[in-house]
């Protein structure tokens, strides 16, 4: 199966997958297995082949083995290691250490994962070939995986932040100049945030 380079906040995005974290009731975009794999396939940019690829070979195999318990025990995997994941990168973005638990979770998950050892080339571009996923954790996160430990590496150099607004609080790579960004998004927690602070400005008035 052939991999492009990921996006270097691939593990972030998949964290916020589960949105607006501060409310009591977070937002859950991902229900089943084939929602992750689903979201592997668009968010990694996998061609039509590698996610075809993906999605039979975790999934069909997941099934094959013991039906629908397996299926939601590798669900659950994924779902465990986004949790391990965002509290990891949640401390970066405040400047502690990881959590040992958390870590070492994402290091054996990462022994465990496909090796990046052979780059080819195809239509133009370079991609990493790995062999087809098996029904494990690591396989199918494998790109996931490798962008968590790359950017554990860079956690600083790359500013990672988490949004000040204290309902969302989704991680992001700080791109700005200055490096103030406070907020996942100014159209939509910044507005929020000074709106608020304008409704009390005027209500102290």
């Amino acid at each position: 199966m052939l991999i492009p380079s990921v996006p270097a906040d691939l593990c972030l995005l998949y964290a916020n997958t589960l949105s607006w974290r501060g409310r009591d009731v977070p937002a859950e975009t991902l229900h089943r297995l084939d929602d992750v794999l689903d979201w592997i396939a668009r968010a990694a940019l996998l061609g039509p082949r590698a996610a075809a690829d993906l999605k039979h070979q975790a999934g069909s195999a997941a099934a094959a083995e013991a039906g629908n318990a397996a299926r939601s025990r590798l669900f659950a995997q994924t779902l465990a290691m986004r949790e391990a994941i965002f509290r990891l990168f949640s401390a970066a973005a405040t400047g502690a250490p990881p959590p040992p638990r958390d870590f070492a979770a994402l290091t054996r998950a990462l022994a465990a994962a496909p090796v990046r050892d052979r780059l080819v080339r195809r239509h133009g571009a370079c991609a990493w070939h790995i062999p087809p996923p098996g029904p494990a954790m690591p396989d199918i996160l494998a790109p996931v995986l490798w962008s968590a430990g790359d950017l554990l590496l860079d956690a600083q150099g790359r500013r990672i932040q988490q949004c000040a607004n204290d309902e969302c609080l989704w991680l992001f790579i700080d791109g700005s100049k200055n490096g103030t960004r406070r907020w996942c998004d100014m159209a939509s927690c910044g507005n929020r945030a000074k709106a608020r602070r304008h409704y009390s400005r005027i209500r102290q008035a």
